[in-house]
């Protein structure tokens, strides 16, 4: 990644309050900022709950197909 690229991402960070950033001299060093991820990481705990419970659901559909099958096979032979 480029310094310019750095600099963007950093600076949109930055903007959004996720990160502070502090020059002394020739450095620049970055912080967490004050506000933290405890929003984004209850948004992505939300939608992981949500998708463990399709995926949970998608293997009963799966698992009754199967059983469908088998019962269904069994008939033709």
């Amino acid at each position: 990644m480029t310094l310019t690229g750095m600099k963007k991402h950093i600076g949109v960070l930055e903007q959004a309050g996720l990160v502070t950033t502090e020059k002394v001299g020739r450095v620049r060093t970055c912080r967490l900022g004050s506000r933290g991820l405890e929003e984004e990481a209850a948004w992505i705990e939300a939608r992981r709950q949500i998708w463990n419970a399709r995926f949970d659901a998608l293997d009963q559909v799966i698992e009754a197909l199967k059983r469908k099958e088998k019962i269904d096979g069994g008939k033709s032979e």
